[in-house]
C-alpha cells in the first residue's frame, strides 16, 4: 500500500494532503500521511505503561507509530480514545503523562469510530520546577495544546497547509535535500512543528483575505452611495452577520427539521444558483429572507419562488434577533446591491477557512478561525481612513494579558470583600487553576473554608465594565473565567446547574458592562459576546424553531455607544452628576429596581415586558435620570431653607451641649460652618438645576453613565471592576472622535476636546487639583480654574486612569494595560503623585521578554489599582510591588507566582520568571519630591529594569553620585523651523556665493558622529545664521538669500514668525552633545569646537571628568537604567528630563593629566558598542570603577547588567 521508499522522497504538497485528510477513517490513511507524505521512519512500540485513570480513557495503548531526526527522539503518537467525542480535558491528562518519557512529540487522538481527530502540538511555556527556600509548593509545568481538528464537517485546507509543513524535507536545509532529515535533532524538529501549528500565521491569512473582501465590498457600497463611512460601517455589518453564519452552521442549526447542516450556505447558495432566478438577486431575496424573516421568527411560506426544501430549512431555522439580524440604519438609509459575483467571491473567502465554535483559552488553541479573529478584524479594519488606527491608538490585546488581567482583577475584588488577607491564597489557587485537577484540589479547599457561598453570591452580582470596550475582548474574558468560577460554586454548593447557555446568558445581562466611542465597534463586541455565548450551547433542533424568545439576548444597554470621558451637554459635564444618587429616596430605589427588572426582561426578550422598543428603556433611563435630580434639588432645597433660617437667628439653635462653649466663639464658628454648608448647596442646586436644562434643551439621548447604568450608580455606589485597555493615543493626536473625522481634526476642535477632557478630570478630583467653578469662566481655559495642571503632555490614557478609577465603587478594583511611558517622563507625574496620595498602587507588571502589540510600537505595563479616596490624601501607608517578569505571561498564570509577589518585601532576590522590588507609597512619594514639589520619578527604571548592581552603585556612591541637572543644563538642539532654508549643503552655498561669516558648522544627524570627539570634516551641512536686519544686509549675497526665502513663505511659519528677524539662528552650543535614540551603542560626543546642534541632539557644557563618566560602563548601564522604554522598535529614547536625572560622578579621583589622557584616548573611538564591548574602553572603566570602590565581581557585574539590559531590549522589540 505504501508505495514510496526513502530513496524517493520529495517534499509534500498541500494538494496531495488534502484528499488524504478528507479520507480519513481508520489508522491506515494516518500512516500513508506521515510514513509516506510527510518522510517519517516507521516504528510500532504500545506504550502500556499508563496509571489506571488515565489507562481508562483509552481504546488501547497508545502507539508510536513513526519518528525521525538524528537520534530517532521525536515521535509521532497515535491516541485512540473510548468515547466518541474528543474532550479536551482527557487529551490534556494523557498527554501530561506521556511527555514524561516523550518530550518531543507530536500526539494524534481520534474517536473510537476514528471519524475525528486531533493533530495536537504542546509548547511547553514553563518547565517544571521544583520548590525553592522562598517558595511554599512547586511550580506546576505549562503547556501550550494547539489544535488542528480533522473530520468529514471540517473544511480542510487550512489544515492541509499546516500539516504539509511537518514533512521532514521540509524542515531541513535546501542544499541537503535528501540527506537533512537524518540530520535533523529533535528540537529542530519540534520547533519545526510549532511552526506549523503557529495560529497567527492562519491570524494573518484570514486577516488578508477578510480585508481584500471588505474593502471590495465597501468600494461597491460607496460606489452606489458616495458615502465613504456608511459603506465603511455598512460592509462591516454585512460580512459580520455573514461570519456569524459559519459558526451557527457549525453549531447545526441551520436546515431542514430531519437534517441539519454543517454546510448550509453551500446548500443555500447551490439551491440559488439551479433555481433560475434573475441574476444579482441572492443577497436581496435570498440571503435577506434568511436574515430578516427567519432569524425573527417570521414565517416565510409567502416567498414562493424559494425551493419547498429551502422554504422548510427557513421556517426551522432558529429565533435568534438580538439586534444582529433586525435592520438598522445600514439596511434602510441607502438601497445597495450585491451581484452574484461580488457574494461568490464572498462566500469563497469564507469557505477557505475552517471555524471552529470554541474560542480559545490562553493554554488552548485550535489552529482555524475562531471568534476572536473578530477581535483582530476589528484591529486590522478600526476606522475608514488607513491612518485612523494609530491616530486613535487602538490595538488589539493578546489573549493571555487578557486572561491574567480579569483573573488579577477577580482574585483583587474577592479579597476586597470576602473573608480575611489570608484567604487571598485561596483566590489565587481557585482563580489560576487551569487544569481539572487543580480545580477539584482548590474547591475541595474552598468549600473546607466555607468560603463557596460567599464567593457565589460576590460573583453572581459582581459588575464590571470596560470604559474602551472594543470589540469586546476584555468582556468575552471576564465572561469565560466568572462561568468557570460560577459553574464551579454551584456544584459545590450542590445548587442545580444552569446550563451553560443559561448561565453565560445571566453573566452578560447582569455582571458585564461596556463603552466605546465607535459605534460599530460595539457591534463587534456585541457579535462576540453572542458567540461566546452560543459555544457550548446544546439546545435541541427541535426546540430552536419553536422557542417564544430569541435565543440571542439584546446587548444594547450593557454594551453602549458614547465618550467615556466626556459628557457635555450644553456646556455642563454630566459625568459630575454622580454625587446626586447619593442618599436615593425610597421610592426611587423602588422605581430603579423596577426598571433594572425590566430592563432584563428586555434583555432576554420575554413576552410579557414593559419596554417593547430600545427607545422605550432609553426614555425610562432618562425619566429616573430628571427624577433622580428634581429629588435632589428638591432635597438641596429644604437644607438651603433650613441653613437660612437658622442663620437668621443662631442663637435659637443651639443644642444643650454646646452651652459650655463660650457664645461669641461658639456663634462665630457655628455661623462660620453654616454659611460654607448654604454656599455648598447652593453651587449643588445650581448645578443640578443646569444639568435639568441641558438635558430639556437636547434632542437626542446623551451618553450620561448615571443615565445609562443608572442601577449600578444607585444601587452599588459604582462598578466592582474596571477593567481596560484604553486608546494610546498622543497628546497631539487627541480629538474627539464623535464628531466627523473633518470636524474633529479642525485645530479649535481639537483644543476644545482637550480642554474639555482636563475640565473632566479637574471636576471629578476637586480637592485634588483645587479646581475652583467660579475661575472656569473659559471653555478652552480649564487650567485657570486649578491650582495644580495636567501636563499638556499627557496621552489619551493618562485620563482613562482618572476616570476609570472613579467609576468605581469604594471596594471596587482598577486593572489596566498602558504604555509604560507614564514611569519616566514628566507626564507621568501627576499621575503618579495621585495614585500615591488617593489610590493603592497594589502592582506594576512588566515583562521584558515579550511585547504585548506587535502592531504598536510601545512597550506596556499591567497596573493593578485600588478604587481611589477622592477626598482625603491617606493613602501613602501602602505598598507597590514593581514586579519585571523575565519569562512571557503564558509562563506565569499560577497562583505560586502571584503569592510570591503578595509575600514579597523590599527587593527580592530574581528567579527564572521574576525580579520583585515592593516598596511602600511614602517612600515613592518622598524620593519624587525636589523643592517641596512632587517632580516624578523614573519608576520604570529604578524597580523595574534597574540589576541589582544598581542598588550596590547607588549604596556605594551615595556621597558621590549627583544628578547631572543639578550641575549642568541639558538643552535641546536648534529648532529651525524651515530646515530647507536654513541647512545648506555645498552645491546651495556655491550656488547662492553666501557670505562665509553668515555660515557656521552644525551637527544636523547623529548619524555624524563617527567618533566620540566630533570631527567637523564629517558635517554635511552649514547652518545660515545671520544677526543683522535687512538694511545693514544691503549688497550681501545673505539678503539675496533671505528674499528668496520670502518668496517660498518661509517667514510664514509659526517657528520662524515668533522670532524678531525670522531669519535667526541660535548660536548656542555646549561642549558635550547627546543623542535622543540609540540602539546597540551608547556615546555622549565630545564637541571642543562647540558646533551647533539641531533639535534631534541636545548640547550641555561639561566638565570633562563628568564628560568621561557618561563614557564609561556606569554611564551606559544609567542610560539604559533611565531612558524611555516606551518605544516598542527596541531604540533607547532619552529626551532632555530623563539625561537631566542621571546619576554621575562628581570627583572620579583623577587628576587632570588623567583626565586628559583619557579624553585623548577615547577621543577617535567609535561609539560604545554595549553587547561585546571593546578593550580599548577597560582604562575608562577602571577608574570609574575605582572611584566607586567596586570589588572584582560588582565590576564584572556592571558589564553583565549593561549587556543583558540592552540585550532584553532589542530582543523584546523582536519578540512578536
Amino acid at each position: 500500500m505504501f508505495s514510496k521508499t526513502y530513496g524517493e522522497t520529495f517534499m509534500a504538497a498541500p494538494q496531495t494532503i488534502l484528499p488524504l485528510l478528507e479520507s480519513f477513517d481508520g489508522i491506515e490513511p494516518l500512516k500513508q500521511l506521515f510514513w509516506v507524505e510527510l518522510n517519517y521512519d516507521r516504528v510500532n512500540e504500545s506504550i502500556n505503561e499508563l496509571p489506571d485513570g488515565t489507562a481508562n480513557l483509552v481504546a488501547e495503548p497508545p502507539l508510536r507509530f513513526a519518528t525521525g531526526g538524528r537520534d530517532k527522539n521525536f515521535y509521532i503518537i497515535y491516541v485512540r480514545l473510548k468515547t466518541e467525542k474528543l474532550r479536551k480535558t482527557d487529551e490534556r491528562q494523557i498527554i501530561t503523562h506521556l511527555q514524561t518519557r516523550d518530550p518531543d512529540a507530536l500526539y494524534i487522538f481520534s474517536n473510537l469510530a476514528q471519524k475525528q481527530w486531533h493533530f495536537i502540538n504542546v509548547k511547553l511555556v514553563r518547565e517544571k520546577q521544583e520548590k525553592t527556600e522562598h517558595q511554599s509548593e512547586e511550580k506546576t509545568q505549562r503547556g501550550l495544546f494547539r489544535r488542528i481538528t480533522i473530520a468529514p464537517e471540517e473544511r480542510l485546507r487550512t489544515a492541509a497547509e499546516r500539516i504539509a509543513m511537518l514533512d521532514l524535507e521540509e524542515l531541513g536545509e535546501q542544499e541537503t535535500f535528501f540527506e537533512s532529515r537524518e540530520l535533523l535533532t529533535a528540537l529542530e524538529i519540534r520547533k519545526g512543528h510549532e511552526d506549523a501549528f503557529d495560529v497567527e500565521k492562519v491570524t494573518e491569512a484570514f486577516f488578508k483575505d477578510y480585508k481584500r473582501v471588505f474593502e471590495k465590498l465597501q468600494s461597491e457600497f460607496s460606489a452606489q452611495t458616495s458615502d465613504a463611512k456608511w459603506s465603511h460601517d455598512s460592509a462591516q455589518q454585512f460580512l459580520s452577520r455573514c461570519l456569524f453564519l459559519y459558526f451557527v452552521q457549525r453549531k447545526r442549526w441551520l436546515g431542514s427539521d430531519q437534517e441539519k447542516d454543517t454546510d448550509f450556505l453551500h446548500t443555500f447558495w447551490e439551491a440559488y444558483r439551479t433555481a433560475s432566478r434573475p441574476r444579482d438577486t441572492f443577497v436581496k431575496e435570498w440571503l435577506n429572507v434568511l436574515f430578516f424573516e427567519a432569524f425573527n421568527n417570521r414565517s416565510c411560506g409567502g416567498y414562493r419562488y424559494l425551493p419547498n426544501s429551502i422554504r422548510e430549512a427557513l421556517q426551522f431555522a432558529p429565533y435568534l434577533n438580538g439586534g444582529l439580524f433586525r435592520k438598522n440604519n445600514f439596511d434602510t438609509d441607502y438601497l445597495v446591491s450585491v451581484s452574484d459575483d461580488l457574494w461568490a467571491e464572498i462566500f469563497g473567502f469564507f469557505e477557505g477557512y475552517n471555524f471552529t465554535i470554541a474560542e480559545d483559552t490562553p493554554l488552548d488553541q485550535e489552529v482555524a478561525v475562531d471568534p476572536e479573529m473578530i477581535g483582530k478584524v476589528y484591529e486590522s479594519l478600526v476606522s475608514v481612513e488607513d491612518e485612523e488606527r494609530s491616530d486613535a491608538g487602538i490595538f488589539y490585546t493578546p489573549r493571555v494579558e487578557i486572561d491574567l488581567m480579569c483573573r488579577l482583577a477577580l482574585v483583587d475584588n474577592l479579597a476586597n470583600h470576602i473573608g480575611t488577607e489570608d484567604d487571598k491564597d485561596f483566590f489565587y489557587q481557585a482563580l489560576f487553576a487551569f487544569e481539572s485537577t487543580e480545580k477539584t484540589e482548590v474547591d475541595d479547599r474552598l468549600a473546607a473554608a466555607n468560603l463557596w457561598e460567599p464567593i457565589h453570591k460576590h460573583l453572581t452580582e459582581i459588575t464590571v465594565l470596560d470604559p474602551a470596550c472594543g470589540s469586546g475582548s476584555f468582556l468575552v474574558g471576564m465572561l469565560h473565567v466568572l462561568d468557570d468560577v460560577q459553574e464551579r460554586a454551584r456544584c459545590s454548593l450542590g445548587i442545580n446547574t444552569e446550563s451553560s447557555f443559561e448561565r453565560r446568558k445571566s453573566i452578560i445581562g447582569k455582571n458585564l458592562y461596556g463603552v466605546d466611542v465607535k459605534q460599530w465597534a460595539c457591534k463587534v463586541a456585541e457579535l462576540r459576546l453572542w458567540l461566546a455565548l452560543i459555544i457550548d450551547a446544546e439546545i435541541p433542533a427541535a426546540e430552536l424553531s419553536v422557542r417564544a424568545e430569541p435565543l440571542l439576548p439584546n446587548f444594547s444597554f450593557n454594551i453602549r455607544h458614547g465618550d467615556s470621558i466626556v459628557q457635555d451637554v450644553g456646556g455642563m459635564n454630566l459625568a459630575q452628576t454622580r454625587s446626586i444618587g447619593s442618599g436615593v429616596p425610597r421610592d426611587m430605589q423602588r422605581k430603579i429596581k423596577n426598571h433594572q427588572a425590566e430592563k432584563h426582561k428586555f434583555y432576554n426578550g420575554a413576552e410579557e415586558r414593559q419596554y417593547t422598543e430600545k427607545e422605550d428603556v432609553e426614555a425610562a433611563e432618562h425619566g429616573l435620570f430628571r427624577e433622580l435630580l428634581q429629588s435632589r434639588e428638591n432635597h438641596l432645597s429644604r437644607n438651603i431653607r433650613a441653613t437660612e433660617v437658622w442663620l437668621e437667628d443662631p442663637a435659637e439653635q443651639l443644642t444643650f451641649d454646646e452651652m459650655s462653649v463660650p457664645e461669641d466663639r461658639q456663634l462665630d464658628f457655628e455661623t462660620l460652618q453654616k454659611q460654607k454648608e448654604l454656599a455648598r448647596d447652593k453651587e449643588d442646586r445650581e448645578r443640578v438645576r443646569r444639568t435639568l436644562t441641558a438635558l430639556s434643551a437636547r434632542t437626542t439621548q446623551p451618553f450620561v453613565w448615571d443615565i445609562a447604568f443608572v442601577e449600578v450608580f444607585s444601587q452599588r455606589n459604582g462598578f466592582d471592576i474596571v477593567i481596560e485597555n484604553p486608546p494610546y493615543t498622543r497628546q497631539k493626536d487627541i480629538r474627539d472622535l464623535m464628531l466627523p473625522r473633518d470636524e474633529s481634526t479642525k485645530a479649535d476642535n481639537k483644543k476644545l476636546y482637550k480642554a474639555k477632557l482636563k475640565r473632566s478630570v479637574y471636576q471629578t478630583y476637586q480637592n485634588f487639583f483645587c479646581y475652583q467653578p467660579k475661575k472656569d469662566v473659559k471653555p478652552d481655559k480649564p487650567e485657570n480654574a486649578v491650582k495644580y495642571k495636567l501636563d499638556a503632555e499627557s496621552g489619551l490614557y493618562i485620563y482613562f486612569y482618572f476616570h476609570g478609577l472613579s467609576l468605581l465603587n469604594p471596594k471596587g478594583t482598577f486593572c489596566t494595560i498602558t504604555p509604560n511611558s507614564w514611569l519616566d517622563v514628566g507626564y507621568g507625574k501627576d499621575l503618579q503623585e495621585f495614585l500615591l496620595k488617593r489610590c493603592h498602587l497594589k502592582m506594576v507588571l512588566d515583562n521584558s521578554a515579550k511585547r504585548s502589540f506587535a502592531s504598536a510600537d510601545v512597550n506596556t505595563v499591567i497596573c493593578l489599582i485600588a478604587a481611589p479616596d477622592k477626598v482625603r490624601e491617606s493613602n501613602v501607608q501602602y505598598s507597590t510591588c514593581f514586579v519585571n517578569f523575565t519569562v512571557p505571561f503564558e509562563a506565569i498564570l499560577d497562583a505560586i507566582i502571584f503569592y510570591e509577589i503578595e509575600k514579597a518585601e523590599g527587593r527580592m532576590p530574581s528567579t527564572p520568571e521574576h525580579r520583585i522590588y515592593q516598596i511602600s507609597q511614602q517612600k515613592l512619594l518622598q524620593q519624587g519630591i525636589r523643592e517641596q514639589k512632587y517632580e516624578g520619578d523614573k519608576w520604570g527604571g529604578k524597580y523595574l529594569r534597574a540589576p541589582d548592581i544598581y542598588w550596590t552603585l547607588l549604596e556605594k556612591g551615595k556621597e558621590k553620585l549627583v544628578r547631572l541637572g543639578d550641575i549642568a543644563e541639558v538643552r535641546r538642539g536648534f529648532t529651525s523651523g524651515a530646515n530647507d532654508f536654513f541647512y545648506l549643503n555645498e552645491e546651495r552655498i556655491q550656488k547662492w556665493e553666501i557670505e562665509a561669516e553668515y555660515l557656521k558648522p552644525v551637527i544636523k544627524s547623529p548619524r555624524e558622529c563617527k567618533s566620540i570627539c566630533i570631527d567637523p570634516s564629517r558635517m554635511q551641512f552649514k547652518l545660515f545664521m545671520c544677526h543683522a536686519d535687512k538694511a545693514a544686509l544691503t549688497g550681501t549675497a545673505a539678503l539675496e538669500y533671505i528674499k528668496w526665502g520670502e518668496l517660498q513663505g518661509y517667514h510664514r511659519r509659526s517657528t520662524c514668525k515668533s522670532r524678531a528677524r525670522w531669519w535667526q539662528s541660535t548660536n548656542e552650543s555646549g561642549n558635550s552633545v547627546f543623542v535622543k535614540e540609540a540602539s546597540e551603542t551608547s556615546a555622549v560626543f565630545y564637541n571642543p569646537g562647540n558646533y551647533l546642534v539641531d533639535c534631534r541632539l541636545y548640547y550641555a557644557d561639561l566638565p570633562k571628568d563628568v564628560l568621561l563618566f557618561l563614557n564609561s560602563a556606569v554611564g551606559a548601564m544609567f542610560f539604559e537604567i533611565y531612558n524611555r522604554t516606551g518605544l516598542g522598535g527596541g531604540a533607547r529614547s532619552m529626551m532632555v528630563s530623563d539625561y537631566e536625572d542621571v546619576p554621575i560622578l562628581t570627583n572620579a579621583n583623577a587628576g587632570e593629566k588623567t583626565v586628559e589622557l583619557l579624553l585623548k584616548q577615547i577621543s577617535p573611538l567609535f561609539p560604545r558598542k554595549i553587547v561585546n564591548s571593546e578593550s580599548e574602553w577597560s582604562n575608562l572603566d577602571a577608574i570609574i570603577f575605582d572611584a566607586l570602590d567596586l570589588t572584582t565581581g560588582e565590576r564584572d557585574g556592571v558589564y553583565e547588567a549593561v549587556t543583558q539590559l540592552v540585550t532584553t531590549r532589542l530582543q523584546k522589540a523582536k519578540s512578536v
